[in-house]
């Protein structure tokens, strides 16, 4: 019997939903530390809500799906996922820390080189985000890690 059963697309919708679930909250929290360490670094008073912080979790959950849903995919459709993952979750970070610009631009300049830290740390959480996704997605859905 070859091809897929209504059982294992279920299995496999569910895993990519638990992925995307799972990276959106542990992705958007260490962004959402990443956004705090910036406020400090940038000698500003660092203050979130927690429905910001909710919008963070969901944002990056919604910013998984690409990478998620193609989690249990062959390797080069993986590949095609978290790339299309890095990049809208590249675009949301690069988008909100320009609208941020006049914080770090006017920041001491004793400063730089923490906030400059911070920015690397962001490249490095849209990268692991979609990896990440792909993981636990691989992980839910019973496919070899």
């Amino acid at each position: 019997m070859s091809g897929m059963t209504g059982r294992r697309v279920v299995r496999l919708m569910a895993a990519a939903a638990g992925g995307a679930v799972v990276a959106g909250i542990v992705v958007g929290g260490a962004a959402r530390l990443l956004m705090s360490l910036i406020a400090i670094a940038a000698a500003e008073q660092s203050q979130f809500s927690l429905m910001g912080t909710v919008g963070v979790f969901i944002a990056f959950t919604v910013l998984a799906v690409p990478a998620a849903v193609t989690g249990a995919a062959p390797r080069v459709v993986r590949v095609a996922g978290r790339w299309v993952t890095a990049a809208v979750t590249g675009f949301g970070v690069a988008s909100t820390g320009f609208a941020d610009g006049a914080a770090v631009i006017l920041a001491p300049d004793g400063r730089m080189t923490y906030i400059a830290m911070v920015v690397v740390g962001f490249g490095a959480v849209v990268v692991a985000h979609g990896l990440f996704a792909q993981y636990v997605t691989r992980r839910l859905a019973g496919a070899p890690s």
